[in-house]
């Protein structure tokens, strides 16, 4: 066997790319997907706008007509708004805008790994906090961290990933008046947890916070890949610099701004997530198993042998989320809501594992 010709940098030769396992299973409750399809009428008129796009030609490499559908969607200008394929990728443009070599970012755990994965590919250093024991940021330690190191970064998971908590808005305004830099809060799961909870409102006290959410959850459009951010209209000039051209295509622009025209039909199943949500929390529960507070469209629980469960699990069809090589989720198993026959098959089949036991 020859030798590769050229390997990876030395800053990445140990660095674990990010899995999240896609193996066959009748009920797929592992990634946080909706199970409803996009609304009919959304599905007919992308059929009748991809039409009229112009394929042969590159996109508009502003994106005018999203941001302005996005712009009033939200409330925001439009030099304030940056959207990108999918929240990740906002994600990466800021860390190659605002990380880096010499910067520093602050995260909790236990919170999605990509908020640590994607500075580090930036080359940004990274410091971490252990959250406390219900997974809420432990305000008076993060406070401590950001006085003695000043990171230029803080970034929040609200409702969290994948524990489901979110971050009384206290706290992110603590964070806000004390970080020397920005405060990035992800909200892609928000719209489960209400607008009571949105840090949306904080926008306009404090220059330095970013606001991401995503169409990949509540809107049913993971397949499309679009997320976006609200934030100071400086920060745009920095995320320009860094972006590939026509990073967004012509497909992706008209589909987010359909998604925009038919927002209360996509957000109509919400409700009926959260009841399953809830019901799987309580049925859990009548079984003798923990289960985590969450305001997301999942529910994280603590089994005795997490590996064996979600091992039956899937031999029954059910595919969950195992987390139990986290050191702060042992024993924790993360099961995505849905449609209430997957929610009976769950149940069902956790049944009858425990029963083995």
């Amino acid at each position: 066997m020859t030798r590769a010709p050229l390997g990876p940098r030395a800053d990445l030769a140990d660095l674990k790319p990010y899995v999240s396992p896609q193996r066959p299973a009748r009920f797929r409750m592992n990634t946080n997907e909706s199970p409803y399809p996009p609304p009919e009428g959304l599905v007919e008129e992308l059929g009748t706008r991809l039409k009229e796009l112009s394929l042969n030609r590159y996109p508009d490499k502003d994106a005018g007509d999203l941001y302005q559908a996005l712009a009033q969607h939200t409330k925001w200008s439009t030099d304030g708004l940056w959207a990108a394929n999918g929240s990740n990728e906002v994600l990466q443009h800021l860390f190659l805008a605002f990380g880096g070599p010499e910067r520093t970012v602050l995260t909790f755990e236990p919170t999605y790994s990509l908020h640590s994965l994607i500075p580090r590919i930036a080359g940004t250093r990274i410091r971490n906090l252990w959250r406390d024991e219900d997974f809420v940021v432990d305000l008076e330690a993060a406070l401590e961290e950001i006085e003695r190191n000043a990171p230029d970064i803080v970034v929040v998971c609200s409702p969290n990933n994948p524990t489901g908590n979110c971050e009384p808005l206290t706290t992110v305004r603590a964070l806000l008046q004390t970080a020397p830099g920005l405060v990035v809060v992800d909200e892609a799961y928000g719209e489960f947890a209400g607008p009571q909870e949105s840090v949306r409102p904080l926008l306009d006290e404090h220059r330095n916070l970013v606001l991401i959410k995503t169409f990949s959850k509540a809107y049913r459009l993971a397949g499309l890949r679009l997320g976006y951010m609200l934030a100071d209209p400086s920060l745009r000039d920095g995320i320009e610099r860094v972006r590939l051209p026509y990073h967004l295509s012509s497909f992706t622009q008209a589909a987010g701004e359909l998604a925009l025209d038919f927002s209360d039909q996509a957000l109509a199943m919400v409700d009926a997530i959260t009841e399953e949500r809830d019901r799987i929390s309580v049925e859990l529960q009548a079984m003798g198993i923990k289960t985590f507070p969450t305001r997301a469209n999942f529910v994280l629980f603590q089994v005795d042998d997490p590996d064996v469960i979600f091992t039956k699990l899937l031999g029954r069809g059910v595919l969950v989320r195992n987390y139990s090589s986290n050191p702060a989720l042992r024993g924790c198993l993360r099961v995505t809501a849905g449609l209430k026959e997957e929610t009976d098959a769950f149940l069902e089949a956790m049944e009858a594992v425990l029963e083995d036991d």
